[in-house]
């Protein structure tokens, strides 16, 4: 299964804590989707929009499905895991993503969620509240 990720799990160093397989990864977009920040917090949200709306991301390739569960219980109440079509230089895959589930549509903020904001103020803070499993 190929999973598209578009927070926290496009940095390594959170990806590597939670997964026990090395995959190879590609820059992709998912169409029909926005990302949010989540209010009061460091990390995202994506949720359904329309089709002129994308959120890009990286897509992890052949996922096995005991790293999956691990993502899922990451990841949590909050979200569904997915299939969507996510584009990837010119072709096109299907790949599972994390969508906010819409009973938690309150938790979002205005603010679109920036990946390089992250990176410079909000990934040591993220990984400090990671607890491991």
């Amino acid at each position: 299964m190929h999973l598209f990720t578009y927070g926290s799990l496009m940095f390594e160093s959170v990806w590597t804590r939670l997964v026990r397989g090395a995959y190879a990864s590609r820059p992709a977009r998912l169409h029909g989707f926005t990302r949010r920040k989540v209010r009061d917090d460091v990390y995202p949200v994506i949720f359904r929009t329309h089709d002129a709306e994308w959120v890009d991301g990286l897509v992890y390739l052949d996922v096995c499905a005991e790293d999956l569960k691990r993502l899922d219980f990451f990841e949590g109440e909050f979200y569904d895991r997915q299939s969507h079509t996510v584009v990837a230089g010119h072709e096109r895959l299907a790949a599972d993503a994390y969508v906010l589930r819409d009973e938690y549509l309150h938790m979002t903020d205005h603010a679109v969620w920036d990946p390089q904001w992250f990176s410079r103020e909000g990934l040591s803070a993220f990984l400090g509240q990671y607890k491991g499993f």
